[in-house]
């Protein structure tokens, strides 16, 4: 029988949600009974996608936003108990036999309390087993005031007492509720369970994977829309760039990129989300089909949020991005090893770094390795949908009869 399954995608970022709604509709091809959760910040974008849909206690993403541009804590402690609370609820109300969420952190208590299994769908760099080099994130003010030498030498060092600062309200409430005490962060972010990482291994190595994380490959998700109806008006001789800086990214990096492109010649497209309107002479969406906009691009300019590298990457085009958050600049950085692309300076880029990067990833060891990376992200993806996901959860199910 299939089994009732509760998947939550927290709205701080569009991003989860994207992901979460991506495993659902895979889990209800398997035959599960889908209840789809978000906050209200995105309860219209889930309804669009004809699920069962529940609204449950989200912050809101300005807030996320920037309380992580601050370095400073989403989860207070009265914010931890809000959103533990209405986990609860929401259980109550769905009676779910699996609850699966991408960064819903609040699963780490209330799953327990309620004595259901949880999965987490997360980024392989969100886990002890990430093993590629991490440079100190130059979003973080302090890390630009300490210098090169002093933040590499440091960083190690101050990660850990980060990670573990991030922890601390999760820590105090879980002694309050007589539960078992944990690490850091990454011990909230990972599910006992299993943890569904959304990630190709290449691009985001991990070594050493215990049994309960399994890559599940890039989880790429796009609006169910009509394509613009200017995009049969592109003139396809012309050099064509897609700017799209997402839900997080700097809106004032976007609008003088924008107008730097226009300028120099470019034909520009461009989503603006909620963000206001493109300036003239740029052909923009509030949103859009990504894939199609990409196949008529010969680059993509990006805030380096994971989705957008791997769906341009997947459709042959490089990249160029500007990090708003740390976890961009992992994900530039390691665009920018494989030469998927170029990562820009998030503070102080400028015209002349925008036009050097462009001249690079047009040149032949950029063009053949995004060519070459094309097919492997397209083959892993087609061969993780091959693999049920609830496999693991009936297997595991008849092993403890």
């Amino acid at each position: 029988m299939p089994k009732r399954v509760l998947v939550i995608g927290d709205s701080m970022s569009l991003a989860h949600v994207a992901r979460a709604i991506v495993v659902a509709h895979r889990l209800e091809e398997e035959g599960a009974i889908i209840v789809f959760a978000t906050g209200a910040a995105h309860q219209a974008l889930a309804r669009k996608e004809n699920f069962d849909v529940r609204e449950v206690f989200c912050v809101a993403p300005e807030f996320a936003h920037a309380a992580i541009r601050r370095g400073s804590h989403i989860f207070d402690y009265e914010t931890l108990k809000r959103y533990v609370e209405s986990d609860l609820a929401l259980f109550r109300e769905v009676q779910p036999d699996l609850v699966i969420g991408d960064m819903r952190l609040s699963l780490n208590i209330s799953a327990e309390l309620a004595g259901i299994e949880y999965w987490s769908i997360l980024s392989g760099y969100l886990t002890r087993y990430y093993n590629a080099m991490q440079s100190p994130p130059k979003t973080f003010p302090a890390m630009r005031l300490l210098g090169d030498r002093i933040s590499h030498g440091i960083f190690p060092f101050l990660k850990s007492l980060i990670l573990r600062y991030y922890a601390i309200n999760f820590r105090c409430y879980r002694r309050q509720l007589g539960l078992d005490s944990i690490n850091d962060i990454l011990d909230v972010i990972a599910s006992p369970y299993r943890n569904l990482i959304a990630d190709l291994p290449r691009f985001i190595p991990c070594s050493s994977l215990p049994p309960h994380f399994e890559y599940i490959g890039p989880l790429i998700w796009e609006p169910n829309l009509p394509d613009p109806e200017w995009l049969d008006r592109l003139h396809s001789d012309a050099p064509t760039v897609y700017v799209s800086m997402g839900s997080t990214g700097d809106q004032n990096d976007l609008r003088r990129i924008l107008i730097c492109l226009r300028d120099a010649g470019w034909q520009v497209m461009t989503t603006t989300g909620p963000h206001g309107k493109a300036p003239p002479g740029v052909f923009a969406a509030t949103f859009a089909r990504g894939s199609s906009l990409l196949r008529r691009s010969q680059l993509l300019i990006c805030h380096g949020g994971s989705g957008t590298i791997y769906q341009a990457i997947s459709e042959g085009v490089p990249i160029i991005g500007i990090a708003t958050f740390h976890d961009q600049e992992i994900n530039l950085e390691r665009a920018q090893a494989l030469r998927w692309g170029i990562a820009l300076d998030p503070i102080d880029w400028r015209e002349a770094d925008l036009f050097e990067a462009i001249r690079c990833v047009f040149t032949t060891e950029y063009q053949t390795a995004v060519t070459n990376s094309q097919s492997e992200i397209r083959l892993f993806i087609q061969e993780a949908k091959k693999k049920p996901l609830l496999s693991f959860y009936y297997n595991r199910k008849i092993e403890c009869k």
